[in-house]
């Protein structure tokens, strides 16, 4: 699988989420160069404990602009979230089976994972925010 780029079609305006954005980017961008270099368990490791980490910060500060604005897609986007969180653990989970498989596994899914929620789902809901004010104004 090509490295996802960062263009303008993964933007959604909000600066906070665009730059975790980036940083998920990065993160697959390093396991993608640990996976080349031959590093598979330790890199996978990493990116889980990363990705954990990232996930939890970033789900809420998004879900905090979706109920902020009222977003009617709130539910079904939270839950989206709480697949992909237990996707990863199932993945993580699977650590026994060998990483030099797990490692692309995972590299696919988390860059899959990435686009196709970002121009399907975040999208929708940056299109929302910018033609609704935030409820707390």
């Amino acid at each position: 699988m090509a490295q996802p780029v960062f263009d303008d079609s993964l933007r959604t305006g909000f600066a906070s989420i665009d730059e975790q954005h980036g940083l998920f980017l990065e993160m697959l961008g390093e396991l993608a160069e640990r996976i080349g270099a031959g590093q598979h368990r330790q890199g996978v490791l990493d990116t889980f404990q990363g990705m954990r980490a990232y996930a939890e910060g970033h789900f809420a500060d998004e879900e905090a602009l979706m109920r902020d604005r009222g977003y009617p897609g709130y539910a079904a986007h939270c839950r989206l979230h709480g697949t992909f969180t237990q996707r990863l653990r199932d993945l993580e989970g699977r650590m026994g089976e060998g990483p030099g498989l797990l490692s692309l596994e995972t590299l696919e899914f988390l860059g899959n994972w990435f686009v196709n929620h970002i121009r399907d789902e975040d999208q929708c809901f940056a299109a929302f925010a910018r033609a609704t004010p935030p409820q707390s104004c």
